[in-house]
């Protein structure tokens, strides 16, 4: 993942108890399968799971995982802080399964470093034991979504994308994203549709808008009234 799709997912993602490992397994369980079929699996932990929704409620248990295994290092995929890098990743996201953050990280780890040594789990299985835990969670939707395309697996990637929309409608990162696999699949008039919502909320990179110009689908001949969402700055360099 380069630079620029970094920056673009910085603007959408702007322990109260110790619990057993048998509550953990109950709570987030591995599942799904990898895609080579076979069942996913991974480590369970003694600390969390927790809810990466509910991270304003539970500042002490976040950054007790992040200071100890998600500090920028990581993040940024120099180096790991406790460990190997992708161990540390692993941590984060056992501990917190929707980790948005550690999620991007660890599928970044795997498309930039493919002959690297790999995580415990593969990452589609990070993303479907997120899932399960939190269904709700727009952001892991798409950044699943995200992770497919790149990885080619085109239909599943926009079964997630339908996903996050239908659990937020009307953000503007998610019908960028989401008009950029369209797009690819020179599906140009429904790739419009999400230019036109995601840039009526004022999204301010214009690659989808300028892919669509290529093509003459751009400027859209009407406008629907504009969706009510918060308004994003425009993406500051790291």
């Amino acid at each position: 993942m380069n630079t620029y799709q970094i920056l673009l997912l910085t603007l959408f993602i702007s322990l109260t108890a110790f619990i057993n490992t048998n509550t953990i397994a109950a709570n987030a369980p591995w599942v799904g399968q990898t895609f080579a079929n076979a069942p996913c699996r991974g480590k369970s932990h003694n600390f969390g799971p927790f809810d990466y929704l509910t991270r304003g409620q539970r500042r002490h248990e976040l950054s007790l995982v992040e200071g100890a295994h998600f500090p920028p290092m990581v993040y940024n995929l120099i180096k790991g802080h406790r460990g190997l890098l992708h161990d540390d990743i692993d941590y984060t996201l056992r501990a917190w399964p929707n980790h948005h953050r550690a999620l991007n990280a660890i599928s970044r780890y795997k498309l930039l470093f493919p002959n690297k040594p790999r995580p415990t789990s593969t990452v589609e299985c990070y993303f479907q034991r997120a899932i399960n835990f939190s269904p709700k969670d727009a952001t892991t939707h798409m950044l699943y979504g995200m992770f497919l395309h790149k990885t080619k697996h085109v239909k599943a990637a926009e079964v997630q994308y339908e996903k996050a929309v239908e659990l937020s409608p009307n953000h503007p990162v998610i019908r960028y994203n989401f008009g950029l696999l369209l797009f690819g699949q020179k599906k140009y008039s429904q790739a419009q549709q999400q230019a036109i919502i995601a840039y009526d909320a004022n999204f301010p990179l214009n690659g989808l808008k300028n892919k669509l110009k290529r093509v003459k689908f751009w400027p859209p001949k009407t406008t629907p009234k504009p969706v009510e969402t918060p308004n994003i700055a425009a993406p500051k360099q790291p």
